[in-house]
């Protein structure tokens, strides 16, 4: 018999409360830096085709939703998942409409263009909350 009712040196529980977490070795989605990850915004040079391509999305633990919002030129940006990505095997993203793409923990995105010059691309990077709850892989 337990007799929590009413004393405030036991912890209080209700019905909805399971007792233990969801996951074993788990914890509160930024838990090691005290606050929740903040969205990122930036501007990034897009290199020409021939010089190497430039890291637009570093690969970190959480998954992410990261937006591109190409400029409204007669040239294309192309996008990947390798440092290799070119005009053949890369995506195309659209001039000047934003391009949303699902990315999962770990892994980064590149990118480069078939411009003569540097091409401006604005980049948003979000943390995906779809669960309170990341685990540690350690």
């Amino acid at each position: 018999m337990s007799l929590r009712f009413g004393d405030p040196s036991q912890p209080t529980s209700t019905a909805a409360d399971r007792g233990v977490r969801a996951q074993p070795n788990s914890g509160p989605l930024g838990q090691y830096t005290g606050a929740p990850p903040r969205t990122a915004l930036a501007t990034n040079a897009v290199p020409p085709v021939g010089q190497q391509a430039v890291c637009l999305v570093p690969p970190t633990r959480e998954n992410r939703f990261v937006t591109f919002v190409a400029p409204a030129t007669a040239f294309t940006i192309y996008v990947g998942g390798t440092e290799g990505v070119n005009v053949n095997n890369g995506v195309a993203l659209p001039n000047g409409i934003p391009y949303e793409i699902s990315l999962p923990g770990n892994q980064a995105i590149f990118a480069v263009s078939n411009a003569p010059v540097y091409l401006r691309l604005t980049v948003q990077i979000a943390a995906a909350l779809a669960g309170d709850l990341e685990r540690n892989l350690r």
